[in-house]
């Protein structure tokens, strides 16, 4: 069995909201390919930038399909189409293409962990989805990408993620000594989960670079204990490490741009920003209650002081733990 992976995430930066980290995984049949010629393959429903004349599905980096605010349209109509008919393909049985119906019931089959009790959360309602795309059209499309790529040999196995806030991420990155630990951290819990479903399968996983890191070794050898794990190279472009243990190869790879080479990273880009604006978004809600007129943020740093100078006296009113909202790294 040969599988194609990709990771990536949305957050890292930001002041306000979670650190999405999300992985996506496939089944190919031809044991020569590899994840970077997917989009080749899936060229009958796929294709890179959005508003394609055939009406295929972007799939591309989040920061290229996210659209602006003030842009025409939903600035996140792209994401959104990319993601749930992906899902949908990944969820298609008997039953027909589900494509998910709130916010909630999208975290529940893909997030790793249950979401945390926060005021934000557990004190607004559920958002209906799809935000902007008619139900029955998503369903067709996924539909169409269902089709392609049962021609191409190839079936989605896995979307899954992990979701940290605020809180944990500072807790984490505390005891590591360093932001960019969180973010190993996350990718490392997804490589083990798929390597423990398929624990006989050659896999090759790509990953977009953690920063401005080189070496990951240390970082493989203690997720994965009872590997053998060898360098093959590690260079300023990209690093590459293999892992045996039982029948099956894993094969990371850290690279530079990732998700301009691998489709199951863009994927991964797109859904881990999907479901980091779901998470805002509620955060927002919540917080325009209790302070009506109060402009959302998307939580970087510049906006997110902004908006924590108009809440913070607010902020034992509503039930909230400053700790619990701000990262401190």
């Amino acid at each position: 069995m040969r599988i194609v992976a990709g990771m990536d995430e949305a957050g890292y930066g930001p002041l306000l909201g979670p650190l999405v980290v999300c992985c996506w995984a496939f089944e190919v049949a031809d044991a020569q390919s590899d994840a970077s010629d997917l989009w080749k393959r899936l060229s009958t429903a796929v294709c890179r930038r959005p508003n394609d004349k055939k009406g295929r599905i972007a799939i591309d980096d989040s920061k290229t399909l996210k659209g602006a605010k003030d842009a025409a349209g939903h600035p996140l109509r792209h994401l959104e189409r990319g993601v749930l008919c992906a899902l949908g393909a990944l969820g298609a049985g008997d039953a027909g293409l589900p494509i998910h119906d709130s916010d909630e019931t999208l975290l529940r089959a893909l997030s790793l962990d249950a979401a945390p009790p926060l005021p934000w959360y557990a004190g607004t309602g559920a958002s209906a989805l799809p935000l902007c795309h008619p139900r029955d059209e998503l369903a067709l499309t996924a539909n169409r990408l269902r089709l392609a790529l049962a021609h191409a040999g190839i079936r989605p196995l896995l979307a899954r993620a992990v979701l940290i806030e605020p809180e944990d991420l500072n807790r984490i990155a505390g005891a590591a000594g360093s932001k960019g630990a969180v973010n190993g951290w996350a990718a490392m819990r997804l490589a083990c989960l798929l390597r423990a479903a398929h624990p006989d399968a050659d896999i090759d996983l790509a990953c977009d670079r953690h920063g401005g890191r080189t070496r990951y070794r240390e970082e493989l050898a203690r997720a994965f204990p009872d590997a053998a794990v060898r360098v093959l190279q590690e260079t300023e472009e990209a690093s590459h490490y293999e892992l045996r243990e039982g029948r099956g190869t894993l094969r990371v790879h850290f690279e530079v741009e990732a998700d301009a080479r691998h489709l199951p990273v863009a994927l991964s880009s797109m859904t881990a920003k999907y479901l980091r604006e779901l998470r805002m978004a509620r955060l927002n809600t919540f917080f325009a209650k209790h302070r009506p007129g109060l402009a959302p943020t998307a939580g970087y740093v510049q906006d997110g002081k902004r908006f924590l100078a108009e809440v913070d006296p607010i902020l034992a009113a509503a039930g909230v733990d400053r700790q619990t909202l701000v990262r401190a790294v």
